[in-house]
């Protein structure tokens, strides 16, 4: 469980709802052993960018009060 969604999510801490998104393997646009995982980290960050833009939408919108 990624460190945030542990912290955020916890109820005895603040109890957000959370939801993490990585696209993977992670570095391999900055290392080059994994340079062949390329189009899979391409293809991987493709389809986070869509599920955050879903969990956008399904989120209401707040406004300041």
């Amino acid at each position: 469980m990624p460190t945030l969604e542990a912290v955020l999510g916890r109820d005895d801490l603040l109890g957000l709802d959370v939801t993490t998104v990585i696209p993977e393997p992670a570095m391999a646009s900055h290392v080059p052993a994994p340079a062949a995982l390329l189009p899979l980290h391409e293809t991987s960050l493709t389809d986070a960018h869509e599920q955050v833009r879903r969990l956008n939408t399904a989120v209401p919108a707040q406004t300041a009060a």
